[in-house]
């Protein structure tokens, strides 16, 4: 028994003398990492992340008439953290069986979400659906009523994201957001937090959008670069509602604004690294993720392409890439931060991070 027990006890040190050996002889397969999490999101080798990884880094759009099957192959395939429904079938009930679909084939929870507003963004527009604006809501209890009964209704189809409330300004009827907005003379900021407590009530994510805000004009950012004069000393007060919004709410995620701030940038919000990094995160000090609008519209596609926006708004500090209107564009974007990765090993750590940032996200809607 001796006999046996001393073999075992060298066979043991023979077998960590090797691993040792490995180590010291070949430096380059020791893989420095800060997080378990961070070793689990590398392939095979130290410059190539897992598929999963930049998968998690995307939302793709599904329309009533797309097959279901389509979409869940994406996600499937990419390893996608999430859809936006954009339309909704006949019968909107239809939708559970999508849902349904879609977590049977994700690996992870998948973030299910949806435009609605109430008002006239709105993809549930059937009675059976409460409708109410936010232009037609005053009082905090009002918010929070219909904060919950929308949850509710989301939450019965499956999706547990919601892209409201809208917390951009507007006091021009002729602005392209008025009709969108709380009213004019309203604590829009604490009227965005009850509604948002409905919806957490519900078990729905609310993402107030868009950051740091619209102006209060005519200009569309889904067919033109919506441009904002104001300076660095100005925007303390035009971002006020989101300032108060994110220390009132504390809110799991935001959505950017394609607008450009011409005398502070000169990309758009969603690509800027001082809009999403220095001042979202350092000054205001938000700690969730940051979704982007949808990157196949006009104000960022026609200038920067929706690839090289992509990039840019990852390496600004987005975590999560959106392709509501034209998701058949995500796998062109998926390859190109991809490749992008395996050369440069800063752009791998932001990836790193968003993608761990959208997993907390990811949790929240367990």
């Amino acid at each position: 028994m001796k006999k046996v027990i001393s073999a075992g006890i060298l066979f043991l040190l023979f077998g960590i003398f090797l691993v040792l050996q490995i180590d010291t002889k070949n430096p380059e397969q020791i893989t420095t990492v800060t997080e378990s999490s961070e070793t689990e999101a590398f392939g095979n080798t130290n410059n190539i992340l897992a598929t999963s990884t930049i998968g998690r880094l995307f939302m793709i759009g599904h329309w009533a008439e797309t097959p279901v099957e389509e979409t869940s192959r994406l996600i499937e395939e990419y390893g996608f953290a999430g859809v936006i429904i954009m339309s909704a079938p006949e019968n909107p009930a239809k939708i559970s069986s999508w849902t349904t679909a879609w977590q049977l084939v994700s690996e992870n929870q998948l973030l299910i979400a949806i435009d609605q507003e109430g008002g006239p963004v709105s993809r549930l527009k059937t009675d059976e659906f409460i409708q109410t604006a936010q232009k037609e809501i005053s009082t905090p209890e009002e918010a929070f009523a219909v904060g919950l009964t929308r949850g509710q209704e989301l939450k019965q189809l499956g999706i547990n994201m919601n892209f409201a409330p809208v917390l951009d300004t507007a006091e021009d009827p002729d602005s392209f957001m008025y009709s969108r907005t709380f009213p004019q003379n309203a604590d829009s900021a604490e009227l965005a937090a009850t509604m948002a407590d409905g919806m957490r009530e519900a078990g729905v994510i609310a993402v107030a959008k868009h950051f740091p805000g619209h102006d209060d004009t005519e200009d569309d950012s889904h067919t033109t670069l919506p441009l904002v004069s104001i300076t660095k000393n100005e925007l303390v007060d035009f971002v006020l509602p989101f300032t108060t919004f994110i220390n009132t709410f504390s809110p799991e995620a935001l959505m950017t604004a394609h607008v450009q701030f011409t005398n502070i940038d000169p990309v758009p919000a969603t690509l800027s690294s001082f809009f999403l990094g220095d001042f979202l995160r350092n000054d205001l000090k938000f700690s969730g993720a940051v979704i982007t609008d949808d990157m196949s519209m006009d104000a960022v596609e026609t200038i920067w392409g929706s690839d090289g926006a992509s990039v840019m708004a990852l390496e600004a500090g987005a975590d999560l890439i959106l392709f509501a209107a034209e998701p058949y564009k995500a796998p062109s974007a998926f390859e190109t931060i991809r490749v992008k990765s395996e050369s440069d090993e800063n752009f791998r750590i932001r990836l790193i991070e968003a993608s761990q940032r959208v997993e907390s996200l990811q949790d929240v809607a367990q």
